[in-house]
């Protein structure tokens, strides 16, 4: 498992973009990297907290500004769980 401070300094600024939607849940991830690694984001959770965001799905998110937002998770090549940050909101 990696550290916070080892996963925001080696994946803080990498883009996550809008992956899709379910169960007031809005799912971000990047591409996959060249290690094979895959950074997820998970925003929402309720009606009220969906119903206040703003998502364009043009934009970009990244770890270093948006993981104290919900919760966050890292899956390595073999789709284990690295690292995980916040509480996850459903599946």
């Amino acid at each position: 498992m990696l550290t916070d401070e080892e996963a925001f300094e080696r994946y803080g600024d990498e883009p996550l973009h809008f992956s899709h939607y379910y169960n007031f849940v809005f799912i971000y991830k990047s591409a996959e990297l060249d290690n094979g690694d895959r950074i997820y984001l998970q925003l929402g959770g309720t009606m009220e907290k969906v119903s206040a965001l703003s998502v364009d799905v043009e934009d970009p998110l990244t770890l270093n500004e948006d993981a104290d937002r919900e919760f966050s998770y890292i899956k390595n090549a073999d789709n284990q769980v690295i690292w995980k940050h916040g509480q996850k909101k459903q599946d």
